[in-house]
């Protein structure tokens, strides 16, 4: 018998290192993305580039911080499941899915640039050699989980607790599936995320490619260049296709938006939950710092964020739309927690020794996580708005970028001769923010009971 049980509890222990392992893999990629983007735009301010790093790791910043974040919960879970802990084993499951999503898209994003910008070479090739092995290390763990020794551990309870969770889930989806807006909505969302990921397989050119002989081209003229495609959209001043800008503007303006969200909802998170849990001298301090930042128009605020930094760039955007959009998700997640604080079950968390880190991040932020849910969505929608109206007064990138706000500004003064220039930059800005905005509105009628039942 007692072989029995150390023979399940070394099935236990790997379970665990591995799931450390991979963490610590997590964290050092994240970690070496976030310095590495840091590192490039303090470069870029200065005007020096006294240490070298790739340029593509601007591409990933998105993906290094989330790498860190899931690696820095994957680790917690890791350490829970070698102490037996019944809590760490479903969360294993949902960690992993995280990181092998981060890593996938990654990896898309990764094969899309070098392969197709830089070519097929000899480092190219051992990239996509390595790239679905690389994709299968985080889906390691959940295969050791089902080994019998291990399962009938955890997934009896697994299973019981996941039933009424999955019924839930279907009578969402079914809600889903009856609302046609929410479903135009998803749709659009997608679909533009697949042209961004793509875009240098779909663009028929360069996003900085010009034909001088192109110039103001209606949509569907061919071109003026033997050999080279139509341009389906038509042409700026400049003779770039519109069609193949648009594709590449939407890596860009979509990065920036669910990067800023992303960063704001995290930040804005734990301050305020910190503040509304603990109270007192830090809750009033929080507050009065959200007051000053809410005492500006957000745009205005921006603006000012953009001048001090130096530099009018996309980088310099993102940087000023995270600094100013946090504070909204603290005052949302303080007055959640100052509710939920008070229930009987973060009492009970306490009397059973749970530390105030512990009731905050396993307990109360869980338990708030709807509103954030339903307000980042619509504000992805924001965001992106902004970002392109940054753009289009002239605090975003440089004379050739593609980017829609950027776009627009320059179409407008060739409006009566080619109204092209502005009319797809600016429905595509159209239809993406409506589409995040509908789908918001959908998760909160989802996720509101009395909305839901009626």
């Amino acid at each position: 018998m007692e072989e029995v049980i150390t023979y399940a509890t070394t099935r236990f222990r790997v379970v665990a290192y591995l799931q450390i392992a991979i963490s610590l893999v997590a964290i050092a990629s994240g970690t070496y993305i976030l310095i590495g983007n840091i590192l490039n735009w303090i470069q870029s301010i200065a005007g020096t580039t006294w240490l070298v790093l790739p340029e593509e790791l601007a591409l990933f910043g998105i993906h290094g911080l989330a790498s860190l974040v899931l690696g820095y919960l994957a680790l917690r879970i890791g350490i829970a499941i070698r102490n037996m802990e019944m809590w760490a084993f479903s969360s294993l499951i949902y960690s992993s899915i995280l990181l092998e999503i981060v890593l996938l898209t990654s990896t898309l994003g990764i094969v899309t640039t070098f392969l197709v910008v830089e070519g097929i070479r000899w480092s190219n090739i051992l990239l996509i050699t390595l790239a679905p092995s690389l994709v299968i290390i985080p889906l390691v763990p959940i295969f050791t989980l089902f080994q019998p020794e291990v399962e009938k551990y955890w997934y009896p309870n697994f299973k019981e607790d996941m039933t009424p969770r999955m019924k839930e889930l279907r009578y969402s989806l079914m809600l889903v599936r009856k609302s046609p807006l929410v479903v135009a909505g998803i749709v659009i969302i997608v679909t533009f995320v697949i042209l961004a990921v793509f875009a240098p397989l779909l663009a028929p050119y360069g996003p900085e490619q010009r034909i001088w002989g192109d110039s103001h081209l209606p949509p569907g003229s061919p071109s003026a260049e033997p050999g080279m495609p139509d341009h389906i959209w038509g042409t700026d001043d400049t003779g770039g296709d519109i069609f193949s800008r648009i594709l590449y503007a939407a890596q860009i303006d979509l990065r920036i938006s669910v990067t800023v969200v992303l960063v704001a909802v995290i930040s804005g998170t734990f301050i305020g939950a910190s503040a509304g849990y603990f109270g007192g001298k830090i809750d009033e301090l929080v507050m009065r710092v959200t007051d000053v930042f809410f005492a500006f128009p957000g745009l205005i605020l921006a603006m000012a964020i953009v001048m001090a930094l130096g530099e009018r760039s996309m980088e310099s955007i993102s940087i000023a739309l995270m600094v100013t959009w946090w504070p909204t998700y603290a005052r949302l997640v303080r007055g959640q927690v100052l509710i939920e604080r008070e229930k009987l079950y973060v009492e009970a968390a306490r009397s059973l020794g749970a530390s105030d880190v512990r009731v905050l991040i396993v307990h109360i932020i869980p338990n708030t996580i709807q509103p954030i849910i339903v307000q980042a969505t619509m504000d992805t929608g924001s965001v992106l708005l902004v970002t392109a109206g940054l753009a289009y007064i002239g605090f975003g990138p440089p004379a050739g970028v593609a980017e829609w706000g950027y776009m627009i500004a320059i179409g407008q003064n060739y409006f009566l001769i080619s109204a092209w220039g502005v009319f797809f930059p600016g429905m595509a800005i159209l239809l993406t923010a409506l589409a995040f905005n509908l789908v918001g509105d959908g998760i909160r009628d989802i996720m509101d009971p009395k909305l839901r039942r009626r």
